[in-house]
């Protein structure tokens, strides 16, 4: 009997196959690699199958109504899932707060490139344009590296 060798679609490392499912298998037997196909199978699901959920919607809101008690009870008898849940809730806050600084900053970052380019359209004499092209790029690389130091300092305090 000849052993069959593959490689891994996830770590790229040669393994033996199981037997029975040599055919179809691409993945290695570690944890890690079944992981990522079984979350890439499921990805795939739901992209095939994209009612699924509005169905689901449903009978989730409706076995709520049955069970109006249960996550306050599951909350007291499980108090790692609310540490990790908080844990979770805070990290999207944070997400949440960085994202929107990030469009403020894009934001100053295009007003701030325009009033450069209707600096060079609204000066009468060309040097005086060119000056304040000049000084205009200057004030914007310093101020996108302050705001870049800023996010750099926070991200260190909250992995603290």
């Amino acid at each position: 009997m000849s052993t069959i060798k593959k490689r891994c679609e996830f770590c790229h490392k040669w393994f033996s196959p199981s037997p029975y499912a040599a055919h179809h298998q691409k993945c290695c037997s570690d944890p890690v690699c079944c992981k990522k196909r079984k979350a890439r199978a499921n990805k795939n699901w739901r992209a095939k199958n994209p009612d699924y959920e509005k169905g689901r919607n449903e009978e989730k809101r409706i076995w709520a109504q049955n069970y109006p008690d249960y996550w306050q009870k599951y909350r007291q008898t499980n108090s790692d899932y609310v540490k990790r849940e908080y844990r979770r809730r805070c990290s999207a806050r944070k997400e949440a707060e960085k994202t929107a600084r990030q469009d403020t900053a894009r934001q100053i970052s295009l007003e701030k490139l325009k009033s450069i380019q209707e600096l060079a359209l609204n000066s009468a004499a060309r040097q005086d344009a060119v000056h304040g092209q000049i000084e205009g790029i200057v004030n914007y690389l310093f101020w996108k590296e302050k705001t870049a130091r800023q996010d750099i300092l926070e991200n260190q305090l909250c992995k603290a």
